[in-house]
Order: structure tokens, then C-alpha cells, then sequence
């Protein structure tokens, strides 16, 4: 997913250069050896011409995540989807098969870092899109009350899962702020 504003930041994160390899570029990356299909989700095809990856046009304009995860699972060929936002400079594919090991188990298959879900590291099926499409008509922008929904199945994947290939929980890592920028630029 590559929306967002960046107002926290101040700068285009999408972009953002870090060891050679834009944001994006760093997603990608991390992508290619796992699937088949890649879409990117954003509220302008333009700035992604070059990219040579599909790009989809958010279907519902300003509705934060949910409406650009309610794109990418509308237009995505498969019934279940990983998801996962353009400024985690760290995704790690060997953190991202972990969860798609367990895609099956639910409707949505979400990593849970003691008690903090990750909802940009998930797997999604499209027995969401309803859900979905009901909290962005009700103005409820956040995934974490897709989480709640009682009809989806959720199932979480505690921390203990990932540390034994990421000790330092780095593939969850999302550039936000300066500091952030900072941190980021100095692991890589």
C-alpha cells in the first residue's frame, strides 16, 4: 500500500532513498521471491509508471488503509492477500512467509506483538470486502475494528513466532517521523 500523506515525516516515503533502494523499492524486493501477483495501491498511478509493477487507483479516496485494502483485495486475482505499506524498509520474506504459512487459518491471519497488532504485515481474504466497505461507510478508518468484527475469523501469530528469524522485530518496522528516518538509515 502506497498512500498516505507522510505529514508526520514531511517528505514523500514512497521514495525515500535509504542504502541505495527507495522505500519502495525495499517492499518490492522483499515481494518478488514470494508472489506471483504484485499490486500496488495508491491514490495516483502516475508517480509509479516506471516501477513496472500493476498499479490500482484507491476505489474509495480518502478512506485511509481500509479503503486502499479494500482496493488491493477488490482487484487482487487470488481470495487472500498479503498487505504491507510501503515505508517498512525492513520486511523481512522470511517474516512475511511465517504469516502466509498460516493464511488459512482465518479470514484474517495478523501478527500480535504482545497485545499490538500488525495489520500492514496480514493476510487478508476477500470475505472481507464487505466488512471493509461498511466501516469506510461508517467513517471507522481503522483496522483494527476489522479485527473486531465477530462474523470474520481472526487469527493472530504471538511475537514469539517471529523473533526466532527476526529477533529485533525489524520487518515491522514503519518509517513515520524524523527519528524514525533516522533509525531506519542507521540499521541499514
Amino acid at each position: 500500500m502506497a498512500g498516505g500523506k507522510s505529514r508526520r515525516l514531511g517528505q514523500d516515503k514512497r521514495f525515500l532513498m535509504l542504502g541505495g533502494r527507495s522505500c519502495l523499492q525495499r517492499v518490492l524486493d522483499a515481494y518478488q521471491e514470494l508472489f506471483d501477483e504484485i499490486l500496488i495501491v495508491a491514490d495516483a498511478k502516475g508517480p509509479f509508471q516506471s516501477v513496472g509493477v500493476r498499479v490500482v487507483e484507491d476505489l474509495i479516496p480518502g478512506a485511509a488503509t481500509l479503503g486502499g485494502l479494500y482496493t488491493g483485495l477488490f482487484y487482487a486475482g487470488e481470495d487472500r492477500v498479503f498487505s504491507a505499506a510501503v515505508d517498512m524498509p525492513c520486511l523481512s520474506p522470511e517474516t512475511i512467509k511465517l504469516v502466509l504459512g498460516r493464511a488459512e487459518r482465518g479470514d484474517i491471519v495478523i501478527p500480535d506483538l504482545n497485545g499490538k497488532l500488525q495489520p500492514m504485515h496480514a493476510v487478508y481474504s476477500k470475505v472481507c470486502l464487505p466488512y471493509l466497505k461498511e466501516l469506510i461507510d461508517r467513517s471507522k478508518f481503522k483496522l483494527q475494528d476489522l479485527c473486531a468484527i465477530p462474523e470474520l475469523r481472526v487469527h493472530r501469530i504471538p511475537q514469539s513466532v517471529f523473533e526466532a528469524v527476526d529477533p529485533e522485530l525489524r520487518s515491522f518496522f514503519n518509517i513515520n517521523t524524523p527519528d524514525d528516518l533516522a533509525k531506519a538509515r542507521n540499521w541499514i
